[in-house]
């Protein structure tokens, strides 16, 4: 674990990943932030991505979502696999349902929500295989800072 960092290990949001990742290789990764300054959301989801080395799967189908809290914005960023198969449009349309959600209800639910959906997408183009091992090539603890 990184130095001033702290990982969540159960949440409703570890519990989503976990439901979301069983039947497909795709992985996904939840960061929370609570810095006052990030002017670039997207940019920092990239620089988290690379970070956490999800460029790194088998597949290159790993999924980050990035939150900011305190200022409310959110990045959400897809390696190249699941990029090339779902394209820009899928993406603005995740993005504007975790708005609305965001808006709508608590936090923690609304994350939950856009992690099974992108389970769900994942599922549809890197469905685990019957019968083979599917490694949990990351972990599904939630990062922040």
């Amino acid at each position: 674990m990184e130095t001033g960092k702290t990982h969540l290990k159960t949440s409703p949001i570890v519990e989503a990943i976990g439901e979301a990742e069983k039947f497909t290789t795709g992985e996904i990764r939840v960061h929370l932030s609570r810095r006052w300054f990030d002017p670039n959301p997207l940019g920092r989801a990239q620089k988290c991505f690379a970070r956490f080395k999800m460029h790194q799967t088998k597949e290159r189908n790993g999924v980050l979502l990035y939150v900011n809290l305190r200022l409310q914005k959110y990045a959400i960023f897809g390696d190249k696999g699941i990029h090339e198969r779902v394209g820009d449009v899928y993406w603005s349309e995740l993005s504007a349902a975790l708005s609305r959600d965001l808006r709508a209800t608590h936090y923690e639910k609304a994350i939950a929500l856009a992690v099974i959906t992108i389970g769900v997408t994942l599922t549809k183009f890197f469905p685990a295989q019957a019968g083979a091992e599917n490694a949990n090539e990351l972990s599904n603890e939630v990062t922040q800072d």
